[in-house]
């Protein structure tokens, strides 16, 4: 019989600590941060790879007395974000609640799949691009800050699959506007062309899927008895963006993360956007995503498209 590993608490710890002694300066100084990477090998790493390591860390929540008290949960749960948390991976504080959960981010890459490529819009810290690296020929990751781009970059060193990742920095909302006047001008014919920061008309006409996971506002999002609307998505509203993704990518294959209270008219209500010219109006399937050993609903994932197809009702999942 296997023997379970113990859990120890972190609660004895972070309380024997002073206030002065959990700024982010003494945490660099006095904490031995990778001590919580235990499954990570520091001599196999060059040079340059140890000094992103050491330079990410001081910008990152690694140890639990760094942690807001109403974080620590968070932490807690760390392995079900990254189950190769230990061998390295690194988040920053927002990344810590806005990453999806390794399990979920599988399974929305298991209904993206393809020999294509798939765009993940509003990328983070990665959770998603090294799963749709996974089922998908290359993935493009574009995210506006600099450090959380960082981030993605060294957490799909972990997992091994850096090289199937373009890594683009840039607003999302910036990359979707010049994409839809680039497809207005007519010039998409001219092959190899950029469109934006190194994204060519190669790479778009190979996109068979466009995942959005948009900011949905803070911790706050989910309060009891509330419903979750489109329009509290920033920077723009929710419809306004995945209209603008439709008309850019002239696709119907969008997947949408978000809130467990999420209005489901308004879901519908997209579909109605999600359609070219040439094919019948996009349909729509709401997948609930639990954690938690199926404990604890996290999130909504709405398909469109090819990727709302082939779905069974009975099991909620893909028939075979």
């Amino acid at each position: 019989m296997t023997k379970k590993r113990k859990r120890t608490s972190i609660a004895p710890y972070v309380q024997h600590l002073s206030p002065s002694s959990i700024t982010s300066s003494s945490s660099s100084k006095h904490l031995n941060l990778s001590a919580y990477h235990p499954d990570l090998d520091h001599s196999s790493l060059d040079p340059t790879l140890s000094s992103e390591y050491h330079s990410l860390l001081p910008q990152c929540l690694v140890h639990p007395s760094t942690f807001p008290p109403n974080m620590l949960k968070y932490w807690r749960h760390r392995h079900s974000l990254f189950s190769l948390y230990s061998a390295g991976c690194l988040l920053d504080e927002q990344s810590w609640f806005s990453v999806t959960p390794e399990s979920v981010a599988f399974r929305i890459a298991r209904r993206c799949a393809s020999n294509g490529a798939v765009v993940d819009l509003f990328s983070g810290a990665g959770g998603n691009a090294i799963q749709f690296a996974m089922t998908c020929s290359k993935v493009i990751a574009v995210e506006v800050d600099e450090v959380k781009l960082r981030l993605a970059r060294w957490n799909a060193r972990v997992y091994g699959v850096e090289e199937r990742i373009c890594f683009v920095r840039g607003d999302s909302i910036e990359f979707l506007q010049r994409l839809k006047s680039w497809r207005e001008a007519e010039s998409e014919s001219e092959q190899g062309k950029e469109v934006w920061k190194g994204i060519t008309s190669e790479d778009v006409h190979a996109v068979q899927a466009v995942f959005l996971s948009p900011p949905w506002g803070g911790v706050d999002y989910a309060q009891p008895n509330s419903t979750y609307t489109l329009s509290s998505i920033h920077p723009i509203d929710g419809t306004t963006l995945f209209s603008l993704v439709h008309t850019a990518f002239a696709t119907n294959n969008i997947a949408y993360y978000l809130p467990r209270n999420t209005s489901l008219p308004e879901l519908s209500h997209l579909s109605a956007l999600a359609h070219h010219s040439s094919v019948v109006p996009s349909k729509v399937k709401v997948e609930c995503n639990y954690v938690n050993y199926g404990s604890k609903l996290s999130s909504l994932t709405a398909y469109y498209g090819a990727l709302s197809a082939d779905w069974d009702d009975d099991t909620d999942d893909w028939r075979s």
